[in-house]
C-alpha cells in the first residue's frame, strides 16, 4: 500500500476554504430558519388566550334559553371526580339534561378530533397548536357522568360541544364530535331534543356539580 499524495493546483486551496465556509454558512442558516419556523409552530395552551369573547357569547345565548325552558347554568366550571377531572366554560343543565360546553375563539381553519391533544390552526399562512378544545370538553363530560354516578344522580343524558366563536373560523372537526358556531348553537337550542323534558331535576343535578368540592 502506497500513501496517496494530493496535490493541489495554486489556488484551489482558498477555493476549498470557500467551499467549505459557504457550506458551512448553509448550514448555520438551514438551522435558524427550522428554529424561527418551530418557534412558531409551538403549542400554547387555550387558557392562555382570550377566550372571553366565546364566553360572552355563550353567556347571551344560554341567558335566552333559560328564560324560555329554565335551568341552570355553571360557568368556569371545574369538574373532578374520583378518576377524572375536566373544565368548561359552561355547563348547561336543563330538564332535557346537561351540555357542556368549551368555546374556541380562533380564526382560520382549525383542525383537531379526538385523538390529538393538540388543535392545529392555519391563519394568513402561518401554522400554530393550541391545547385542543376538543380534548378538553370530552374530559370535562367524562368528569360530569362521573361525578352524578357518584352523587347518585342518574338517568340524566350527558352530552358536550366546542363552540367556534372566531370571526372566519373554518372549523374541520369530525362528524361524531358536536360542534357549533354561535348561529347554530342558538338554533340547536330552540329545538329539537334541548326542549324535550325528560324529568331532569336540574337542582340535583347543578348542586351534584357544584357541591364536588
Amino acid at each position: 500500500m502506497f500513501p496517496v499524495i494530493l496535490r493541489l493546483a495554486p489556488g484551489s486551496l482558498q477555493n476549498v476554504i470557500f467551499l467549505l465556509t459557504a457550506i458551512l454558512a448553509g448550514g448555520l442558516l438551514y438551522l435558524l430558519f427550522r428554529k424561527n419556523r418551530q418557534g412558531k409552530s409551538k403549542k400554547q395552551p387555550i387558557e392562555g388566550l382570550d377566550n372571553e369573547r366565546s364566553v360572552r357569547i355563550m353567556k347571551k345565548i344560554l341567558s335566552a334559553y333559560i328564560k324560555r325552558s329554565d335551568g341552570r347554568v355553571i360557568y368556569s366550571a371545574e369538574v373532578a371526580g374520583k378518576k377524572t377531572s375536566g373544565s368548561a366554560d359552561a355547563i348547561l343543565v336543563g330538564y332535557f339534561g346537561i351540555l357542556v360546553l368549551v368555546g374556541c375563539d380562533l380564526r382560520g381553519e382549525l383542525y383537531a378530533n379526538d385523538k390529538d391533544e393538540y388543535l392545529t390552526q392555519i391563519y394568513k399562512k402561518e401554522r400554530a397548536r393550541y391545547e385542543s378544545p376538543v380534548i378538553r370538553v370530552l374530559n370535562a363530560q367524562k368528569a360530569v357522568n362521573e361525578l352524578l354516578r357518584q352523587k347518585k344522580v342518574y338517568r340524566v343524558s350527558v352530552e358536550s360541544a366546542v363552540v367556534f366563536t372566531g370571526k372566519k373560523a373554518v372549523p374541520n372537526v369530525p362528524g361524531s364530535l358536536n360542534s357549533y358556531n354561535p348561529k347554530t348553537l342558538k338554533k340547536a337550542l330552540r329545538s329539537g331534543r334541548f326542549l324535550d323534558d325528560k324529568g331532569v331535576d336540574t337542582d340535583a343535578a347543578a348542586e351534584a356539580l357544584l357541591g364536588w368540592r
